[in-house]
């Protein structure tokens, strides 16, 4: 069966969190647009929001917004920050562990998209994804920079394959 025949046969509507990860956002020092885009856009696509949470750039705040997620019924869960390289880039350590399935592919796919866009600074993004299973249940997690550029980039691809994710996932 080819990827076309998946999508046609996987979820059409999901439920979702978005997380966003930074420290100056959790502590109000500046608004959360990259996470309030990717609620708007996945609201916008029919999707229902479970939770959205912004938290520091810490593990267990990281880990514990994920837990949220689950406990709330997300199918798939955004998190947007904290990919880089800095020492406060948190994320994907956090993360990465948690994932029964990491999805290579999406982080690859994202930096081309990135690099078509923003040139060789792509290179500096770590953005993955994966499959959470766990009580019978499974939830796709991506991770995406925290820029408003990375978050409609990202959103396109997540889209488009989410449910197709879901899908296999759950098998």
């Amino acid at each position: 069966m080819g990827a076309e025949e998946h999508r046609a046969k996987a979820p059409k509507k999901f439920k979702f969190a978005v997380i966003t990860v930074s420290d100056t956002a959790s502590r109000g020092e500046r608004e959360d647009k990259s996470g309030k885009f990717l609620v708007g856009a996945l609201e916008r696509a029919g999707h229902e929001k479970v939770l959205y949470e912004v938290v520091p750039d810490e593990k267990m705040e990281i880990v514990g917004a994920l837990v949220d997620a689950f406990r709330a019924g997300a199918d798939v869960v955004v998190t947007s920050g904290g990919t880089g390289i800095t020492s406060r880039d948190v994320t994907i350590e956090s993360l990465k562990n948690l994932f029964d399935k990491e999805l290579v592919g999406f982080g690859e796919i994202f930096r081309l998209v990135s690099y078509e866009e923003i040139g060789t600074a792509a290179l500096m993004s770590r953005a993955t994804a994966g499959v959470v299973r766990s009580s019978g249940r499974a939830m796709a997690v991506f991770c995406l920079p925290g820029s408003l550029g990375a978050a409609k980039t990202g959103v396109g691809i997540i889209l488009r394959e989410a449910g197709h994710v879901l899908k296999h996932g759950r098998e």
